[in-house]
């Protein structure tokens, strides 16, 4: 019976994995909202920044940073040392006031973007967010399940 248990637990894990699978031929890749993705004007100050750490057997890793331009801009910044496996449209990447996505209490993050290539990329920010988000969490809607996360500090 625990043999068959392991076997279930292993069958639901890759299920879940890959439905947030770039191999994928059934989903389509969103498009992200281009105002979401924009490039800052001149010399970028790091504000607070981190390391991905993966989660549920995924390969996420980078930089992962809060920053501004010369222009007065914020940003969410993933360095050029991002990579993921996972780009399916449904990989978005948060802002959380801990490790673990909350979504049921609201105030607790706050979405930023569509994940969907590796590299550096730069979501623009209305505004520096609240001290109060403390972390980026790489998340697949898909799945229901976290791909990575960092803390901003």
């Amino acid at each position: 019976m625990k043999k068959l248990f392991q076997n279930f637990a292993i069958i639901v894990s890759v299920l879940l994995v890959y439905s947030c699978s770039s191999s994928s031929d059934e989903m389509e890749p969103v498009t992200p909202d281009p105002s979401s993705k924009v490039d800052p004007v001149g010399d970028i100050l790091v504000i607070k920044d981190g390391v991905l750490m993966p989660q549920s057997g995924t390969n996420t890793e980078g930089m992962i940073e809060l920053v501004s331009d010369e222009a007065g801009n914020f940003f969410l910044r993933l360095g050029s040392d991002f990579q993921s496996d996972f780009h399916t449209g449904t990989v978005t990447v948060y802002l959380s006031t801990s490790s673990k996505l909350k979504l049921a209490e609201s105030g607790s993050f706050q979405k930023i973007g569509i994940v969907n290539e590796n590299g550096e990329q730069f979501f623009g920010l209305p505004n520096l967010p609240q001290s109060k988000f403390n972390h980026g969490i790489i998340w697949c809607g898909a799945a229901g399940i976290p791909f990575g996360y960092g803390s901003l500090d």
